[in-house]
C-alpha cells in the first residue's frame, strides 16, 4: 500500500486537471435561446495539463495507468467523441473504485457526469455527480468537492431549478476560497452568473461575469475571458445591442477555433448569427448556422442541435421563408422534447422523493402518536388493575382471576406494539422502494423509446427502402411518440392529484401560440382529409392582449384540445380554433363536427381514465387522461373551461385565461 503522503498528492494531481476540465459547460437562456458559457478556465489550459498530469501520475506506481487514461478521455471529449468517452469513463471509474483509488475514482466519475451533461442525459448526470461529491467530501479534498458541486449547479440550472442551483455555487464558492484558488473563484462565479441569467436577473448576472473576466484577465486566461467576454455579449443581445454582442461573439470565435474544439466553435457560429439576425443580415447568419450545423451534427449533442435548429428557423423566417421554418421548427421540436422530457422527468423524481419523504415522516408520526396513545392505555389499565386488586384483595380467587387476565392483556398488548413496530419499518421500506422504481422507471423510459424512435426514423430516410418497410417504420415511430406522450401524460396526472404541479406565469401572446399550434397539427388534419383553421376577432388591427399563463402548460391546453377534436371528427370534417375577448377574459374555442356528446358523457368526461361514447375516426387511442389533464391546468391558471354539444353535432370547448395586466387575478 502506498504511503499516505503519495496518496493525497496523487488525489492533488488527479484534482489539478479538474478544475480546468470543465470547457463543456455551457447552457441556455430561457428567455431567447442564446447559449452561455458556463467554462471553467480556458481549453489551451486544460490541455497543456492533460500531459503532465498523465507523467506525474505515471510516477506513481500504483496511479500510472489511470493516468494514461485519463488524458486519453480528456482528447475524446475535447474531439466531440462522447460515446467512446463514456465508455471509457465507465470501465476506468469500475477499475479505479475496484483497485481502492478514491482520488482517481472521483476524477473519472467527475469527467463521467460532465459527459452525460453534455449529451443531455441529466439525471445520470446527477447521479453521477452527486456520487462524485460524496466519495470528494470522504476524502476531504477541496478541489474535488468545489468542481462537483459546480457542476451540478450547471444541471440544475439547465433543468430549471435555480434555488438548488444557487445552493451548490456557493457551497462550490466556499471551497474554491478556502483553496485560494483564482481561476476557480472565477469558474464558480461565472457558472453562479449563468444561474442568475437564467433567472432573468440580467443586472445580477453582468456583475458576477465582469468579476469572472477581471479575474481571468489578471492570471492571463485568454480563452477563460474570451468565454465571459461572450457571455457579457450575450446580455448585451438579449438587453437589445446587438451590435455590441456581436464584436464579443467574433472575437470569441476566432479564440475558440485557435483550440479547435468542435462544441464550442458550433455554438460560437450559432451565437454570431443570432446577432446578424437581430441586426437583420439574415443571409449572412444562414450561412453561419450552416458552418455550425456540419460541425454539430457529428458531435450528437441534442442542446447543440437544437440550439442551431431553433435559429435556423428563427432566421428563414425573417426571410418570409415558411416551408424551411417550419422544417426547422419541427427539427427544433423533435430535438427539444428529447431532451425537456427528461428534464420533466428529473424534475418529477426530485419533486417526488420529497413527497415519499414528506409522507413517509407523516407515516413516522402518526404511529409514534398511536402508540403513544396505546401506551396512555396501558397505564391507566394498569391503574385499573392495581385499584381493582386493593379493592379485591381479601378474594383470593377473583385476584388471581384478574392477575392473570391483566397479564395476558398486557402480552397482547406488547404482541400489538411489535406489529406495529414492523408495519412502520414495511412502510419505510416499502417508501424507499416506490421512489427508487419511479427513478429507474422516469430514467430509464427515455433511453429506449428514444432508440426505437431514432431507428424508425433512419429507415423511413433510407432511399433502398421498400414504400412497405418505410410505411412500417413510419408508423413504429408514431407508436413511440406515443408511448412517450402516455408517460408525460401519466406523470402529470400523478403530479396533479398529489398536488406537486408547479406553474411559471408570465405574460404570454395566446394568438401567437394558438397559430403555432394549428400549424403544427395542419399535416395531421390533411392526412385524415380533415380542415383545419384559425379564427381571429376583428379589431381594427390592434392585437389581442396577453393572458397570465405558463406558456408550456397553455401550449399543452391547446394540443389536448386540437388533438381531441381531430381524433373524433370524420373525413371531410372541419376543425376551428377560434379566439376572442370577453371583457376581462380572452378565450380560445376549438370547435369539431364530430359526432358530438352525449349527457352521460358531460357527467364523466372530465374524470380520469374515462371513455366516451364516441370512436375515434382512425387508428387512434384514448387513455382517458387528456381532459382531465386539461381542466386541471385551466384551473390551476384562474381559468374556466366550457363544454356545448349535442348528439349529432359536434362540440365546442372553450378555454377563458384571465388578461396579464388584470390586477383582480391572483
Amino acid at each position: 500500500m502506498l504511503p499516505r503522503r503519495v496518496t493525497t498528492f496523487s488525489a492533488f494531481l488527479t484534482i489539478f486537471l479538474l478544475v480546468h476540465t470543465a470547457v463543456f459547460a455551457q447552457s441556455e437562456d430561457r428567455a431567447d435561446s442564446d447559449s452561455i458559457d458556463q467554462t471553467g478556465r480556458g481549453d489551451d489550459i486544460a490541455y497543456s495539463g492533460a500531459g503532465s498530469l498523465g507523467e506525474r501520475l505515471a510516477r506513481t506506481p500504483s496511479s500510472a495507468d489511470f493516468g494514461r487514461r485519463f488524458a486519453t478521455i480528456l482528447r475524446l471529449q475535447e474531439r466531440g467523441d462522447y460515446a467512446n468517452a463514456l465508455i471509457d469513463g465507465r470501465a476506468a471509474a469500475e477499475d479505479a473504485a475496484a483497485s481502492g483509488e478514491d482520488a482517481a475514482h472521483a476524477g473519472f466519475l467527475f469527467l463521467l457526469g460532465r459527459t452525460y451533461w453534455i449529451v443531455g442525459d441529466f439525471p445520470a448526470a446527477v447521479e453521477t455527480l452527486q456520487q462524485q461529491v460524496r466519495l470528494s467530501e470522504k476524502l476531504g479534498d477541496h478541489d474535488l468537492i468545489s468542481a462537483g458541486q459546480h457542476a451540478l449547479g450547471v444541471t440544475y440550472t439547465q433543468t430549471r431549478d435555480y434555488d438548488a442551483a444557487e445552493r451548490t455555487f456557493q457551497e462550490a464558492l466556499r471551497h474554491a476560497e478556502i483553496l485560494g484558488d483564482k481561476a476557480r473563484i472565477a469558474y464558480v462565479l461565472n457558472g453562479t452568473a449563468n444561474n442568475q441569467l437564467a433567472r432573468r436577473e440580467y443586472a445580477d448576472a453582468r456583475s458576477l461575469y465582469a468579476r469572472a473576466l477581471a479575474i481571468r484577465e489578471s492570471i492571463g486566461d485568454r480563452v477563460g475571458a474570451a468565454d465571459s467576454s461572450t457571455n457579457l455579449g450575450t446580455i448585451d443581445l438579449l438587453t437589445g445591442d446587438p451590435a455590441s454582442a456581436l464584436v464579443a461573439y467574433q472575437k470569441a470565435l476566432a479564440i475558440y477555433k485557435s483550440i479547435d474544439q468542435p462544441r464550442r466553435i458550433a455554438r460560437g457560429h450559432r451565437r454570431v448569427a443570432a446577432a446578424l439576425r437581430r441586426l437583420g443580415r439574415l443571409d449572412e447568419a444562414i450561412a453561419e448556422l450552416r458552418i455550425a450545423l456540419a460541425i454539430a451534427e457529428p458531435l450528437g449533442s441534442a442542446p447543440v442541435l437544437a440550439e442551431i435548429y431553433h435559429e435556423l428557423a428563427r432566421s428563414h423566417e425573417g426571410r418570409g421563408e415558411l416551408r424551411s421554418t417550419l422544417y426547422y421548427e419541427r427539427r427544433y421540436a423533435s430535438t427539444r422534447e428529447s431532451i425537456l422530457g427528461e428534464q420533466i422527468r428529473l424534475r418529477v423524481i426530485e419533486l417526488d422523493a420529497r413527497f415519499q419523504a414528506e409522507r413517509r415522516d407523516n407515516d413516522i408520526r402518526l404511529l409514534r402518536l398511536d402508540q403513544e396513545a396505546k401506551a396512555a392505555e396501558i397505564a391507566r389499565r394498569r391503574q385499573q388493575t392495581v385499584l381493582l386488586s386493593g379493592g379485591l384483595a381479601l378474594v383470593l380467587g377473583l385476584g388471581l382471576v384478574v392477575f392473570f387476565t391483566q397479564r395476558a392483556r398486557l402480552r397482547a398488548e406488547h404482541a400489538a406494539h411489535l406489529a406495529d413496530e414492523r408495519a412502520r419499518a414495511e412502510a419505510e421500506q416499502a417508501a424507499r422502494l416506490k421512489s427508487r422504481l419511479l427513478q429507474i422507471a422516469a430514467h430509464d423510459l427515455k433511453a429506449p423509446l428514444s432508440a426505437v424512435s431514432a431507428s424508425a426514423r433512419r429507415i423511413e430516410t433510407r432511399p433502398e427502402e421498400t414504400a412497405a418497410v418505410v410505411d412500417l417504420a413510419r408508423h413504429i415511430r408514431t407508436d413511440a411518440a406515443h408511448m412517450g406522450g402516455l408517460v408525460r401524460e401519466f406523470l402529470d396526472s400523478a403530479a396533479i392529484e398529489a398536488g406537486r404541479l408547479q406553474l411559471q406565469r408570465s405574460p404570454v401572446d395566446l394568438t401567437a401560440i394558438t397559430r403555432d399550434t394549428v400549424e403544427t397539427y395542419r399535416s395531421l388534419a390533411e392526412a385524415k382529409q380533415q380542415s383545419i383553421t384559425c379564427e381571429l376577432p376583428d379589431t381594427g388591427g390592434v392585437p389581442l392582449p396577453c393572458v397570465l399563463a405558463d406558456a408550456a402548460r397553455l401550449r399543452q391546453i391547446l394540443d389536448n384540445l386540437i388533438i381531441n377534436a381531430l381524433k373524433f371528427t370524420p373525413s371531410g370534417g372541419r376543425v376551428a380554433v377560434v379566439l376572442g375577448q370577453s371583457g376581462r377574459w380572452l378565450f380560445a374555442e376549438v370547435r369539431d363536427s364530430g359526432p358530438g356528446l352525449k349527457p352521460e358523457d358531460l357527467a364523466r368526461m372530465f374524470q380520469p381514465f374515462q371513455s366516451l361514447s364516441a370512436t375515434p375516426t382512425a387508428r387512434e387511442s384514448s387513455d382517458g387522461l387528456g381532459l382531465f389533464i386539461t381542466q386541471e391546468l385551466v384551473s390551476m391558471h384562474n381559468g374556466l373551461l366550457e363544454v356545448e354539444s349535442q348528439p349529432g353535432q359536434g362540440a365546442t370547448f372553450r378555454v377563458l385565461l384571465p388578461l396579464a395586466d388584470d390586477t383582480t387575478q391572483s
